[in-house]
């Protein structure tokens, strides 16, 4: 069960979510019908109320649909192994994609990691949706998890397939008592709630700038 439980590996990124805009792959094609989440328990809302977890809250803040694919224990390959059905055949217009912490628990080697990670990136893309990456800040000493372990590597899988990053999203939850649920490492109400604030507050300028396709043009906002 242990294996369940940690959503995403991807650690601390230097640079600012929007400082990569102009080189998001897919920004201006404009196709495809849903937003998705994809990721593992966190996503999926362990240990909280579904409509308490962070895709559930980002989609009421933003007014926007988007369909839950987290899965709790999921490692990155099988998320790779489910990308099809769960995401794919979907035809997503923009993947929010946060996996790779059970990878760490389960002592994956990191260049499995990232070669799964690269390649779920890259197969979204090819069906012409954005990819946006949730840059994590975790630093649990209780599983020997070191900060900034898994940021080389999520850098370059995010630089090299130009996927959008949303960095820290974690910051400050994990590691405290108030926003963390006993088993240590799932936010409880309050920290999906944080949660929530940051992936949408990283979100709203790719949203702002990308080409929204005709299946969800009425969620577009408007210029002011």
């Amino acid at each position: 069960m242990f294996f369940s439980l940690l959503f995403a590996s991807f650690l601390v990124f230097t640079s600012c979510a929007s400082s990569n805009l102009n080189t998001v792959k897919n920004l201006r094609n404009g196709t495809g019908k849903q937003i998705i989440a994809l990721g593992d328990s966190i996503t999926a809302g362990y240990g909280v109320a579904k409509t308490a977890a962070f895709p559930s809250l980002v989609s009421r803040q933003l007014g926007l649909p988007i369909l839950n694919r987290g899965v709790s224990g999921d490692t990155t390959a099988m998320a790779l192994s489910r990308l099809q059905t769960d995401v794919i055949a979907a035809d997503p217009w923009l993947v929010i994609v946060g996996i790779g912490g059970n990878d760490f628990l389960r002592r994956i080697p990191k260049a499995q990691t990232e070669r799964n990670l690269r390649q779920i990136v890259t197969s979204i893309q090819s069906r012409g949706a954005i990819v946006a990456l949730l840059g994590m800040n975790l630093s649990l000493a209780e599983f020997g998890l070191v900060e900034d372990e898994y940021n080389e590597l999520v850098l370059r899988v995010a630089k090299n397939t130009q996927a959008y990053l949303i960095p820290d999203v974690l910051k400050g939850i994990i590691d405290n008592p108030q926003y963390r649920q006993d088993d240590i490492i799932h936010p409880n109400t309050a920290g999906h709630r944080i949660l929530a604030n940051r992936v949408a507050k990283g979100l709203q300028p790719l949203l702002n700038q990308a080409k929204w396709p005709p299946a969800l043009s009425q969620y577009q906002p408007r210029a002011r």
